[in-house]
């Protein structure tokens, strides 16, 4: 119940056992020297179960000061996530290693009821503090054991925040990398409460933080439009990539994005995409997809299972509808893994039918309620699978050639205030 006293440093440090006095006298070499083994084996193995549970509540302090604030009413939120050497300090074992990533949390309740607290919003397969615990139990005996047990038990933030009180501690949640997005909804007997957080973590520095979006393009570049004249805009606009000389064909784009750079970041984390940090190497921009000359701005995965994950692709274009920039995306679909031979020469299998992966981000778009309005515009550019193409990387492809035109929120937008806007009736496969 209580939170994390900031100066405590914890360690206990197991005594291995004192060797046993006995009267009893060997007078058979063999039987002493069985003896000594048998006593130098007991030893190693107690020492080896005997490893000190340490941890440091020093690095609090730090995870503390930036943590993020959001009041309503009565209540007041601060939420923070500690990176990976810091929750290594924090919980004395390596938990971002094993997939676990703490949430730190504190609630401020200055309300006339009590406030109940509800895990599940920030993560629906949240660990338990002793369940997270349990995974590190090997190389500790049983003593170091009950000792960590206590800690990430006493760590944890309860459920029940009491009428006038505060509570603080954390919620140990799955490894997300790069910005961690998250819900905290609180309830009384008579009203709720949810609030959405985008919290960055220390350690991970996403690939498009290291672009300087205001110096991609001049003033002169730049051509303003609104809704209508963006339309015909688009029509002139390559909306395919190449490889990285320009001439070789891509895959095409199929998604365009109206959206600041902020709310785009918030919609895609909200629809559970995540940041990624590609290195880039000489062998990488050989394979890569290219648009206005360059590289992807920004990368976003979605994973599903092991070998199964879409990916986005995202460029800045020179267009801008209403004062906000418009984003060219391309997406793909991962369906499985090929050999390691394959992978080699070929990278990994693409589902060919790419619409596939146009259509899903419109609906995750909308079911994560980030999805303002959207149109449809006929590329003319549709290729039959009975006539499938192949870009330079292999990778075989079909398309009914429509583009979808996404007007996206960072803040939620209800389903049903979602508008289609009538550009063109969408000539579907």
């Amino acid at each position: 119940m209580a939170a994390i006293a900031e100066s405590a440093t914890g360690t206990y440090n197991s005594q291995m056992c004192s060797p046993t006095n006995t009267s009893k006298t060997f007078h058979h070499p063999g039987a002493i020297a069985f003896f000594l083994i048998l006593s130098s084996v007991l030893i190693m193995v107690s020492a080896c179960a005997t490893t000190a549970y340490q941890y440091q509540d020093a690095q609090m302090s730090a995870v503390r000061q930036r943590s993020v604030v959001q009041t309503e009413g009565n209540l007041s939120i601060s939420a923070s996530v500690p990176g990976e050497n810091e929750t290594r300090l924090i919980f004395g074992v390596p938990l971002y290693d094993r997939g676990i990533q703490p949430v730190w949390l504190e609630i401020v309740n200055r309300g006339p009821d009590q406030i109940r607290f509800a895990p599940t919003g920030l993560d629906p397969d949240y660990f338990s503090p002793l369940e997270a615990a349990y995974i590190f139990r090997k190389g500790f005996n049983k003593e170091a054991r009950a000792q960590m047990d206590r800690r990430f038990n006493d760590s944890a933030i309860p459920r029940h925040i009491p009428a006038g009180e505060s509570r603080s501690g954390f919620v140990f949640t799955h490894r997300v990398p790069g910005t961690k997005s998250f819900t905290i909804d609180l309830f009384t007997s008579k009203s709720d409460y949810s609030f959405a957080f985008f919290v960055d973590v220390p350690g991970f520095s996403p690939d498009h933080a290291s672009v300087d979006f205001e110096s991609i393009y001049t003033q002169s570049d730049i051509s303003d439009h609104d809704m209508d004249s963006l339309r015909e805009a688009l029509k002139k606009e390559r909306l395919s990539t190449t490889d990285q000389s320009g001439l070789r064909e891509g895959l095409p784009s199929g998604i365009v994005i109206a959206a600041d750079g902020g709310d785009l970041l918030k919609a895609l984390l909200r629809a559970g995409w995540y940041e990624t940090a590609l290195v880039k190497e000489p062998e990488q921009l050989k394979k890569a997809y290219y648009l206005y000359g360059r590289t992807p701005d920004a990368v976003f995965r979605f994973q599903r299972d092991k070998n199964d994950r879409n990916e986005l692709n995202l460029w800045m274009s020179p267009l801008r509808v209403d004062g906000k920039p418009v984003w060219v995306a391309q997406i793909t679909h991962f369906i499985g893994q090929r050999t390691q031979l394959e992978q080699v020469i070929l990278g990994s299998r693409i589902d060919p039918e790419i619409d596939n992966g146009r259509n899903y981000f419109v609906q995750n778009m909308w079911y994560a309620q980030s999805l303002k309005q959207f149109a449809y515009l006929n590329t003319g550019h549709a290729v039959s699978i009975d006539n499938t193409r192949t870009d330079f990387n292999g990778a075989e492809f079909f398309t009914d050639g429509n583009v979808t035109v996404l007007w996206l929120s960072g803040t939620t937008v209800s389903q049903l205030e979602t508008a289609f806007v009538d550009w063109d009736d969408p000539v579907f496969r």
